[in-house]
């Protein structure tokens, strides 16, 4: 709303000239150059591929750019996004199609409320013309006066489906590959092993000094045949089964308990089978980073794995005892990988510090329907 300042009659014009500037005419002058602040920062924000909003202390849209205007009306429809509503009731408007919206309008509310400056989510959302992905981040205005916070969502749908399509190809190379393994030299070292043992039992038997020789062979082909078989397994750690994360996550526990000397424990209260073996694949890789994040970086002596669901998601929560998220490079190289197999799956990634320490590592997807056989 444009401020009520007398503008200054020729008069006045006149004595600015001269270099004499009452009071009035100095108010009139910053609500001109406020104004035009105004106008070109908003006309900066219009340009922006970006679709940006800022919301007041109660959640209320304050001002909007183009982008978000323009994409309001394609997922709502209506006018709930637009300045003068409220973004909760938008956002609540939004849940049924997509789950992620209430959490991150929970996220939105702790960064009104102070309680941290700032906030980072990719996160799907169901529009008409399909399933569109965005990277969202909600910024705590650190200006005087009301409270101010600024919600930007760019849109990387494209990006996410490149990487779909990569994962789609090394999926497939991986199974080729895993089964040339598996049918070539796997059963060449079996079939090597075997002639070693048969080897071995003939030169015993006739007692050649040889035999020794035979035996050390056998068991160095034997060893050679397990590290394939295990090689294989790492390719494709998750069976071919619904079941096939369940038994997947129980053996990480076992693994991760012998390589860091800690206590992994793991918790699934209800069977939950997961009937796309890419999807499960994915959340093994994140439960699988986690554990390994929280005893390297986080000096964790405990992790505890928690796999559940509901009528409509699935939640896998990787919780340690180590060190706070800050001094675990949060932008490395781990976190980025999680947040990529988070986001194949369709999934909503987040970290928790716990009290007095450790970090509670949290990753929840929407169910899908069992492909028709």
């Amino acid at each position: 709303m444009k401020r009520k300042v007398r503008k200054p009659n020729n008069k006045s014009s006149r004595t600015i000239a001269r270099g004499f500037v009452t009071a009035a005419e100095r108010r009139w002058m910053a609500a001109e150059l406020g104004e035009m602040e105004e106008r070109v920062a908003l006309a900066a924000l219009d340009s922006l591929s970006a679709q940006i909003a800022m919301l007041d202390a109660e959640g209320n849209l304050v001002a909007i750019n183009k982008a978000w205007r323009d994409f309001a009306g394609v997922t709502a429809g209506t006018d709930r996004a637009l300045p003068g509503r409220n973004y909760f009731e938008h956002c609540r408007g939004l849940s049924t199609d997509s789950g992620h919206f209430a959490e991150l309008a929970q996220a939105v509310v702790t960064v009104i409320s102070g309680k941290r400056s700032d906030f980072v989510i990719e996160y799907p959302c169901v529009t008409k013309t399909g399933e569109k992905w965005f990277h969202a981040r909600v910024n705590r205005c650190d200006a005087r006066g009301p409270v101010r916070v600024v919600i930007a969502h760019e849109d990387i749908s494209d990006r996410v489906e490149l990487e779909r399509d990569i994962v789609a190809v090394s999926e497939r190379e991986q199974q080729r590959f895993r089964q040339e393994l598996h049918d070539g030299l796997s059963q060449q070292l079996t079939g090597l092993k075997f002639k070693a043992s048969l080897l071995e039992y003939h030169l015993q038997s006739k007692n050649v000094p040889e035999a020794s020789e035979a035996k050390a062979l056998s068991q160095l082909l034997n060893e050679a045949t397990e590290e394939a078989s295990e090689l294989a397994r790492r390719i494709r750690p998750v069976e071919v089964e619904s079941r096939g994360l369940m038994m997947a996550l129980r053996e990480l526990a076992t693994n991760a308990e012998h390589a860091h000397e800690l206590s992994c424990t793991i918790t699934i209260a209800r069977p939950v089978f997961i009937h796309d073996n890419n999807v499960a694949t994915n959340l093994f890789r994140i439960a699988e980073e986690a554990t390994n994040s929280a005893a390297i970086l986080g000096e964790a002596r405990k992790v505890h794995i928690t796999l559940s669901e509901t009528s409509r998601r699935v939640t896998l929560a990787v919780r340690d005892n180590g060190k706070p998220i800050k001094d675990r490079q949060p932008d490395g190289l781990g976190a980025h990988m999680m947040r990529y197999h988070a986001r194949i799956i369709g999934g909503l990634l987040e970290w928790r510090s716990e009290s007095p320490r450790g970090v509670t590592l949290t990753c929840c997807f929407q169910k899908r329907a069992p492909a028709p056989a």
